[in-house]
């Protein structure tokens, strides 16, 4: 179970990003009808991990064809966020939605992905570098 953020930990900017813990924001966007767009910023560590799962695990029930988590703007990667993004793939396979995930340039994200053992992308959905 996904721990309940304590009210500090999230605020809302005018943009509709939401911070947690400072290291980390994001926000939710719907490109297209069944498609939700989740834009991270900052570090995926330990203690931000958290806020990721809980908008994740909050925006699956719904009806969703495809969820894409956009990676880009991050500039630290932990263990945390890999967990992160298999119990994604967890809860879009349980919803039927399809999971996709952007790294685009983001170093930090993309060294991960590479010591790994396994092919991450069998996995969870990579788009390719663009």
């Amino acid at each position: 179970m996904v721990p309940q953020p304590r009210s500090a930990d999230q605020v809302f900017t005018a943009a509709g990003w939401l911070t947690a813990g400072g290291q980390m924001s994001l926000r939710v966007l719907e490109p297209a009808p069944g498609t939700a767009l989740v834009e991270v910023v900052g570090e995926i560590d330990l203690g931000t991990a958290r806020r990721l799962d809980a908008v994740l695990q909050a925006r699956l029930p719904g009806r969703l064809d495809e969820l894409v988590i956009d990676l880009s703007g991050v500039t630290f990667f932990s263990v945390a966020g890999l967990n992160s993004l298999l119990r994604a793939r967890l809860l879009a396979d349980a919803a039927g939605a399809r999971l996709t995930v952007d790294a685009g340039r983001s170093r930090a994200v993309r060294r991960l992905f590479t010591l790994i053992p396994t092919d991450f992308d069998t996995v969870v959905n990579v788009r390719p570098v663009r």
